[in-house]
Order: C-alpha cells, then sequence, then structure tokens
C-alpha cells in the first residue's frame, strides 16, 4: 500500500451510519416543514389568487422533492461506504486465511520503522467489532435484535404471558386453545421494552407493544430468538434473507429459509435457537406456577420479514427462528 494510506473499517461503519442518520433527519425536517407551510395562502384577492396557484405547488414540489434528493444522496454515501467497508471485510478475511496457510513458511514479514502488521488476535476483535455495528444498525430497522437475539430466557417466557383462566368442562378446568391445540395465553410483556419493565411501567402499559402503545403486545404460541453469542449467526441469517429479495417487487417481503442455506451443510444449526411455550398437557403445576416448554428446533425455518425503507431498499422488520409444531406437542 502506498505512504501514508491507512484503512480504517471501523471509520466506515461510523461515518456510514452518521450518513444514513443524516438521511433520516433531512427526511423529517422536510416532513415538518412541509406540514406547517402545506395549504398556507400566499396573497388575498385576485392577485393572491394567481400567485396562489402559480407559485404554491412549486412551492410544495420544492420542498418534497428537495428534501427527498438531499436524504437519497447521504443514502447512497451511506450505501456506498458500506460496500466499501464489505469489501475491505473480504480483503482483510482473504489476507488472514493465506497468513494462516502460510504460517510456518520460513519468510517472515518484515516490518520497518512507523509499521506494524495486525494480528490474528486484533483480526478477531476487529471482525467481532464490525458484527456488534451491524448487528446495531438491524436493531434501528425494526424489532429483529430486540425481540429475537437480545432477550434473556425469563423475559421470552414473559412475552408468552400466563394461561387465561380456565373454564368448566364436565365439572373440571380446561383451558383455551388456539387453533393449533396450544394454550391460550394473555399478559404478554414485549421484550423490546428492555430489561425490568415491571420497574418501569405500571398497569396496563407493561402489556402494551412496545412500537404501538394503542395496541397490547402479540405473541403466537412459541417465543423464539437465536441463543446468547449468536450475533454471528444473524448477521449472516439477515445477509442471506437480504439476498433472496426480488427487486421487482413493491411491498413488505417475507422470506422464509433453513438454517443450512444461510450458514452451509451442518446438523447441529439447531443448537442456535432457543424458545419456550406453555406446555399443552400441563399449562401449571400444583403451585400456580406456569409450564414453560423448551422448544425442540430441529427442522426448523428461519422467518424474515422486510418493508421498503422509502429509498429504494428495504429495512429488516424482524427475523426469527419458527419451530417445527410437529416437534414442539
Amino acid at each position: 500500500m502506498s505512504e501514508g494510506f491507512r484503512a480504517d473499517p471501523e471509520a466506515l461503519d461510523r461515518a456510514a451510519e452518521q450518513a444514513h442518520s443524516h438521511a433520516d433527519r433531512v427526511e423529517q425536517h422536510g416532513r415538518n416543514l412541509d406540514a406547517r407551510t402545506r395549504g398556507k395562502l400566499l396573497g388575498k384577492g385576485r392577485l393572491g389568487q394567481i400567485v396562489q396557484k402559480a407559485v404554491r405547488p412549486v412551492i410544495d414540489s420544492m420542498i418534497s422533492d428537495m428534501s427527498r434528493s438531499m436524504a437519497r444522496s447521504h443514502r447512497s454515501i451511506g450505501h456506498g461506504l458500506e460496500i466499501t467497508k464489505k469489501n475491505l471485510d473480504s480483503a482483510e478475511e482473504s489476507i488472514r486465511k493465506s497468513l494462516r496457510h502460510h504460517a510456518n513458511d520460513g519468510d517472515k514479514v518484515r516490518v520497518q520503522l512507523g509499521q506494524s502488521v495486525l494480528g490474528e488476535q486484533g483480526m478477531r476483535d476487529q471482525y467481532r467489532r464490525r458484527v456488534s455495528t451491524r448487528i446495531a444498525g438491524l436493531r434501528k430497522q425494526g424489532h429483529g435484535p430486540k425481540r429475537h437475539l437480545d432477550p434473556t430466557d425469563d423475559m421470552l417466557k414473559a412475552r408468552l404471558g400466563t394461561p387465561a383462566p380456565p373454564y368448566q368442562s364436565n365439572g373440571q378446568p380446561a383451558y383455551h386453545r388456539t387453533a393449533d391445540g396450544y394454550v391460550q395465553t394473555q399478559n404478554k410483556i414485549d421484550p423490546a421494552h428492555g430489561p425490568n419493565p415491571q420497574k418501569r411501567l405500571k398497569g396496563d402499559a407493561l402489556y402494551m407493544d412496545a412500537e404501538d402503545a394503542a395496541r397490547r403486545h402479540k405473541c403466537g404460541d412459541f417465543s423464539t430468538a437465536f441463543k446468547p453469542g449468536e450475533d454471528e449467526a444473524y448477521l449472516y441469517a439477515e445477509q442471506h434473507a437480504r439476498g433472496r429479495l426480488d427487486p421487482a417487487k413493491a411491498g413488505p417481503q417475507q422470506i422464509e429459509f433453513s438454517p443450512e442455506e444461510a450458514w452451509g451443510p451442518g446438523s447441529d444449526h439447531h443448537n442456535r435457537f432457543r424458545g419456550y411455550y406453555v406446555d399443552p398437557d400441563s399449562p401449571v403445576d400444583s403451585n400456580g406456577k406456569v409450564n414453560y416448554k423448551p422448544v425442540d428446533f430441529r427442522g426448523a425455518k428461519i422467518f424474515a420479514l422486510f418493508k421498503p425503507d422509502g429509498n429504494g431498499g428495504h429495512r429488516l422488520v424482524t427475523m426469527f427462528p419458527e419451530p417445527d409444531r410437529g416437534r414442539n406437542r
């Protein structure tokens, strides 16, 4: 490499994030300005009406078009930086593999004054930081990591809620069931509220959706997530799903795939997942405690939902492991 040049992928990450954030601010400012000015009269009387008809559309168009154009420009810069960083990652991985392949060669790397060589551990540390940065970006796109990567096991159980009060059937208590025969639950706590929401939220607020406080949080028969420390697995699963998006389709896109498609052949990929469901045979024990059963993820799929981001691309709304129901009865 030429003297004085040093590629800093972490700086590229930060710059890309700043570009995307600036695009978000530009769009918000444009919407605010449009809301405050649209429909306002530019003059009174006959002359004012002439000016209104001639100039008002130009101003409205200028506000919206300029805002979109500026935001699109910043997003393009962000995407370009991300691509550059990705190429650097690929080049670094190639170098790392080559160094490992030639680890026992007689030739040694000659380091001159002022130069340094990033060792194996240094490369690993940089890679982990980049994975962390990308996951942080996905948290801003949707609730995928917040509900299906970050939560503790207790938070996953709390998301399932507790069984609805049973009714009497032939003199015995019977629990309400879903269409697939699982136990209906209530008072579900959204993991996206963060740790210890019981200390911060009171009353019904505890059971409302973190993204929409006007509705109660919903959860299906299973509460699932990637295991702690599986950020890299989550990242590559998202990249695989994103690669299967159809650019010709407008609107949301649902992608379902097997772990093997994302991570390659392997018989233990199911061990990267965790999750719970309420025991259909014995929902509550003799002490009134809910029986949460661990999910068997053998044969599981991964489900991802993308929505348009308003700039010609897509954002990840959510992604989670979907178990084989036949194995979990």
